[in-house]
């Protein structure tokens, strides 16, 4: 039986990305400048934060916290993540049962958070800016309600793309970020008229892991209401509970998240060309980079709402992060470049988001307004970290 998932954006490239076997090389930045030293960003906010980012220990190369890529971690280290996932699980919710009884611990909190988000959050202008502060509040979480004082891990897309099973991240290990989910069948995963992918080799419950036997709180909504502008159903946030599952999809990985595919987003030469090349078109019929490494997990993690649900979720967008943040060093002078509205594609029709344009909040982790100017750099605004290598 076909299983149909609408889910996430399809892009609209019209070749597949080939596979490479070239790999990032370490931070090489220029001499004199911070891996993400941007004199733009600096004058920007230098005219309209003045004295608001006043850090006690001044932001620079020494100071920055460095983001790691999961793989390269110590398992004692990897380990210390996700037993700081696990703790932030434990802790009580901070929303209100009523009009969120899915919401059932703080992790879940981000999830909720996600999902009224969503429509104003992606395939437009505050994606990017609004997921690197999104990353930060729940990395600082984890620092303060469960005393983690280690990397903040990224998911090397790329460099998983021909193993996913046996990296670090996936290969099931109390060291893991858990494995794939148990097999169910090998239906095509059907996302549009005109796309498909093979059947991974999950689907089932993820049962290996620092995150086996989890359960999941909301039930899937489908991207229709992103493309028809259609409000959230009634049942969002309804308590739906379930296994986390996964299927580890190879073809999707290798396909959509080879290195061909990440230096050809890193060399676009515009902003709205590096959004397709992540996100897609919807209505493609391929998928994006960004879009691919989500459907390499399947469900939850491929739906464009309930996704942050699965941890990898979290390493999955750090790496994304890292990807903006590799673009941008690529493209100092557009370091503060932006592209889209301030609606998922454009419904209902508003106003093109600019450096000024307050972002939406990040529900009670952040409700103080926040410009998009404030969070284009790294080692500027309220951030100081950078990646452990140049993509």
């Amino acid at each position: 039986m076909v299983k149909s998932i609408l889910s996430l954006a399809a892009a609209a490239l019209s070749v597949l990305p080939s596979l490479t076997l070239a790999a990032p090389a370490p931070w090489g930045p220029p001499k004199g400048h911070g891996p993400t030293h941007f004199p733009v960003v600096d004058k920007w906010l230098e005219n309209h934060c003045p004295g608001k980012y006043n850090h006690t220990i001044p932001c620079n190369d020494k100071t920055a916290k460095i983001r790691k890529d999961f793989d390269s971690m110590a398992p004692l280290e990897r380990k210390a993540y996700t037993d700081a996932v696990n703790c932030l699980m434990t802790k009580p919710s901070q929303l209100d049962q009523t009009l969120y009884p899915a919401a059932t611990n703080r992790f879940m909190d981000y999830a909720v958070v996600h999902v009224n988000k969503t429509k104003v959050v992606h395939l437009d202008g505050f994606f990017l800016t609004w997921h690197r502060y999104f990353l930060f509040l729940y990395e600082t979480d984890l620092e303060e309600q469960c005393g983690y004082t280690g990397s903040f891990p990224y998911w090397n897309w790329p460099a998983t793309a021909d193993n996913l099973h046996g990296s670090a991240v996936f290969d099931g290990s109390e060291y893991s970020m858990s494995g794939d989910g148990l097999y169910t069948d090998d239906s095509p995963v059907v996302l549009s008229p005109t796309l498909s992918l093979p059947h991974g080799t999950g689907g089932g419950c993820v049962t290996t892991g620092p995150f086996a036997n989890m359960n999941q709180t909301m039930a899937n909504i489908p991207v229709s209401i992103i493309i028809q502008g259609l409000p959230l159903p009634p049942t969002a946030f309804d308590y739906a509970p379930s296994c986390l599952t996964r299927d580890l999809n190879s073809y999707a990985a290798q396909t959509w998240c080879n290195y061909d595919a990440l230096y050809a987003a890193l060399e676009a030469p515009d902003i709205a060309n590096f959004s397709t090349q992540i996100n897609g078109v919807i209505g493609g019929g391929s998928l994006g980079l960004h879009s691919g490494a989500h459907f390499t997990m399947g469900a939850p993690a491929s739906s464009l709402f309930v996704s942050p649900q699965d941890p990898i979720w979290y390493p999955l967008h750090t790496f994304l992060d890292n990807l903006y943040t590799s673009w941008q060093i690529r493209h100092p002078d557009q370091a503060t470049a932006l592209y889209g509205t301030e609606t998922a594609v454009n419904l209902p029709p508003s106003a093109n988001v600019t450096l000024e344009t307050v972002e939406p909040d990040w529900g009670y982790f952040q409700m103080d307004p926040v410009a998009v100017g404030e969070l284009t750099s790294t080692m500027a605004g309220p951030f100081c970290y950078k990646y452990d290598v140049a993509l």
